[in-house]
């Protein structure tokens, strides 16, 4: 079937209409402004429906001279539609015109106005007589709510004052910790800052409360001692696949331990905690100087070694300018000593691992991991050692611990960090060249030879303290030992030291270098500033060796 889009529908022309039986059919004329509607669409997809007439519209009669018309005989309701233009079409019934014809009359219905309605405005609602609306409901007190509130304030506010008084206490501890000293200078490293300030790193010590003789092993010194030995790096170290971290730290593990210092002979007031390694089988051991407060009387010391056997212990020599101390274990016998391996063989990027007990003797034998971030480094304005700089984590209690290559060899010792918010990662090591040389004078000497001291200790005279109490730069005095060169001059503490051998010193590695030129017996003049009368005094001054 094709299909004829001219007629508005997919298909055959539509049927005719039909009128009733016996009806002639009438022309009909065009109602005036009539719109046809629009052709209705089918889909082709569904069947053809059949096409039926609507009702016709009435078909009034035309009017007979030759009859009378009464309205009795006249009947409207005779409908025709007809099919123009492709659409049915109901005209619209026309009434009866003349022969008297009246149609039926309506009363007048007088205009309304039209109201003035808003669809969008709500309509008041009556509302009966007597009604009486719900009354809200009681609202529930708040003083559980406030009591939670006050006690959250409370509890807020405590938190608060905690946190003052934890920072206050601390900056006070820093102040005090800065305070410790020994006969020959400080006790733990100050280290520079990369913007030229100046921070102590934290602290594993504090300051001593009595002397304790029995700790001075002096007389346990090796005259024969062959020295420290530093070796090579492995000749496979390029192509063993083998030499790791965890190879590295089961080499050196059974060679480290715990060093506690304690207040009292009894041993049972811990005052500091170390680590250390062990240098030789029958018991003797390297770590910091300042773990056991840079004397050999500052405490009573105990050494736990890896397999948890404890063991009395003393000071057979110190160093504080370099942070090196030598002790002995009491009845030791058949220990692991380290391998120390030659620092100078040491590359930045080389990967380290720092072994030792951070936070004390509950954490023995942790192992962190780095990498050898600098070398030659002079980080601190305490002495004249070139560190090895490290971002390998260093904590209290890893101080005198080992620093240790991939290959199992000691190539350093922890010593110090810069403890701050502002830096991470800056630790720093005494190279095994440094170790090696006091060590073998401390194993031989107990002391090392050549060094000559001044017999004083004290600390930098800050910048604050400078416009506070209007010190001078300089080194300020902190005790005086009655013994030593200045024992018999006017020095005392509170004194600020501002030229040795006509030297200005404002740092401890200034009097150092000073003294690194002079021999025991050497005559060189102090100047220092006099607190108590506010002048400046020059004196002469006998250096003695630094036993």
């Amino acid at each position: 079937m094709d299909n004829h889009f001219d007629n508005g529908f997919y298909g055959d022309t539509p049927q005719r209409p039909f009128t009733e039986k016996n009806e002639p059919e009438t022309p009909v004329q065009p109602v005036t402004g009539f719109q046809p509607e629009k052709p209705l669409m089918q889909s082709p997809a569904q069947p053809e429906q059949p096409v039926y007439p609507q009702s016709q519209p009435p078909v009034y009669p035309q009017p007979n001279p030759q009859q009378t018309f009464t309205p009795d005989s006249y009947n409207p309701v005779q409908h025709t539609a007809v099919y123009q233009n492709g659409a049915f079409v109901q005209l619209q019934q026309q009434p009866p015109q003349g022969y008297g014809y009246q149609p039926p009359q309506q009363p007048p219905v007088p205009p309304q106005p039209a109201p003035d309605f808003n669809p969008y405005q709500r309509q008041p609602r009556e509302i009966p007589t007597g009604y009486q609306p719900p009354q809200p409901p009681k609202q529930k007190s708040n003083k559980g709510l406030i009591a939670v509130i006050i006690v959250l304030s409370v509890l807020l506010a405590g938190s608060l004052a905690g946190i003052f008084g934890f920072l206050l206490m601390n900056s006070q501890n820093q102040q005090s910790y800065r305070k410790q000293e020994s006969s020959n200078g400080f006790n733990i490293p100050e280290f520079t800052m990369p913007d030229g300030g100046k921070l102590i790193p934290v602290p594993s010590t504090t300051a001593p409360v009595e002397e304790h003789k029995e700790s001075d092993y002096s007389d346990k010194v090796q005259k024969d001692y062959a020295g420290l030995t530093l070796n090579k790096k492995p000749s496979d170290a390029e192509t063993n696949k083998s030499y790791n971290s965890e190879y590295a730290f089961n080499s050196v593990s059974e060679s480290v331990v715990g060093v506690m210092c304690y207040t009292d002979k009894e041993k049972t007031t811990v005052n500091s905690q170390g680590s250390g390694i062990i240098i030789s089988s029958d018991g003797y051991v390297v770590t910091n100087a300042h773990v056991v407060g840079n004397t050999k009387t500052a405490y009573a010391i105990k050494i736990v070694a890896s397999d948890g056997k404890e063991y009395n212990a003393g000071v057979v020599g110190v160093d504080s300018r370099t942070d090196i101390a030598v002790l002995k274990m009491d009845d030791a016998k058949n220990l692991k000593a380290a391998t120390f391996g030659d620092s100078g063989e040491t590359i930045v990027g080389e990967d380290i691992i720092i072994v030792g007990n951070p936070g004390g003797i509950n954490y023995q034998n942790s192992m962190t991991k780095g990498i050898v971030s600098a070398l030659d480094r002079d980080a601190s304005n305490k002495n004249l050692v070139k560190y090895i700089q490290t971002d390998a984590a260093i904590n209290p209690g890893n101080s005198g611990g080992p620093a240790v290559n991939m290959y199992g060899q000691v190539i350093g010792i922890a010593s110090s960090k810069i403890a701050s918010v502002t830096y991470e990662g800056m630790a720093f090591c005494i190279p095994s060249q440094t170790t090696k040389t006091i060590v073998d004078d401390l194993m031989k000497n107990g002391y090392v030879q050549g060094r000559v001291k001044i017999g004083i200790s004290g600390m930098a005279v800050e910048e604050g303290e400078l416009t506070q109490y209007g010190l001078p730069q300089g080194i300020e005095v902190q005790t005086v030992d009655k013994n030593g060169p200045c024992g018999s001059t006017g020095l005392t503490s509170g004194d600020v030291i501002t030229e040795l051998d006509g030297k200005k010193t404002t740092t401890f590695a200034e009097i150092y270098a000073v003294l690194e030129q002079h021999k025991d017996g050497d005559k060189v003049k102090l100047k220092y500033y006099q607190a108590s009368t506010g002048k400046e005094v020059e004196e002469e001054i006998t250096l003695v060796a630094d036993k």
